[in-house]
């Protein structure tokens, strides 16, 4: 599958136990004035991915860790956030630009908040989007992805935060990558995330594949000029060059 890209508020309990943790004050080095792209991964860590599944799924964090220091572009221009949604939505790593990018060891527990994770996601976006905007620096179309193994267990709040990604996206404040993991997964959840991109559906476990993948992807996207100092300076600067990414040979045909 080859892939292209084209041209807050707070949040508490939702009725069913599962709250947002605290929220990070955007942090950004004003010494380095590359424009930034920001990455936000949110990864499914319920009781279901307990076992191999968390194994692969970390040890494949470890290894984009590791890769998306080698390009020199991407470490430097690439930030990512990983929030994780087991049994509570949390952040677990702030905005990191990729050469200050460090491991961290997930644990699987709880259910699936994933609805508060994208309502955290959208606010951690908007958040370091406007530290860009403060710092004056330019920056790319953020990029969201979610991974999970099953579907929401948060109802409502999933259905009002699905509708609020697909407005950002439709205003193209983001870009959306749903995907989806192992036999539970529930594909018609996570396509409400997005109505320019079906979601696709990991090949096996095959983490590491996914990570060297998005790792390469970044390094793509830095190299390229599609950025701006507001998202109407983006948008044009993308309609004049689309970022071409390599095939995700970790996706299910």
């Amino acid at each position: 599958m080859t892939v292209t890209l084209g041209c807050g508020q707070g949040h508490g309990p939702d009725g069913k136990g599962t709250l947002l943790m605290a929220d990070f004050t955007p942090r950004v080095n004003e010494a380095n004035p590359d424009p930034r792209i920001a990455c936000a991964l949110l990864l499914d860590t319920s009781s279901s991915m307990s076992g191999e599944p968390i194994s692969l799924l970390n040890q494949g964090f470890d290894l984009f860790c590791e890769e998306i220091k080698k390009d020199e572009l991407a470490k430097k221009r690439a930030e990512i956030t990983v929030i994780t949604f087991g049994g509570s939505a949390r952040v677990e790593i702030p905005f990191t630009e990729g050469r200050d990018l460090q491991p961290r060891r997930l644990e699987a527990g709880g259910g699936t908040p994933m609805g508060a994770a994208l309502d955290l996601a959208l606010d951690q976006l908007d958040q370091q989007k406007q530290a860009y905007k403060e710092a004056g620096l330019e920056y790319y179309r953020p990029w969201l992805f979610v991974l999970t193994d099953g579907a929401p267990t948060d109802g409502q709040v999933f259905r009002a935060a699905a509708a609020r990604l697909r407005q950002a996206e439709a205003d193209r404040r983001v870009s959306v990558f749903g995907i989806g993991v192992g036999a539970s997964a529930n594909l018609a959840r996570l396509a409400d995330l997005s109505e320019q991109r079906v979601p696709v559906m990991l090949d096996g476990l095959s983490f590491g594949e996914f990570f060297s993948w998005l790792s390469a992807s970044l390094s793509a996207a830095s190299a390229s000029a599609a950025f701006g100092a507001s998202d109407a300076s983006v948008e044009r600067a993308e309609a004049a060059e689309q970022i071409p990414l390599p095939p995700a040979g970790w996706a299910r045909a």
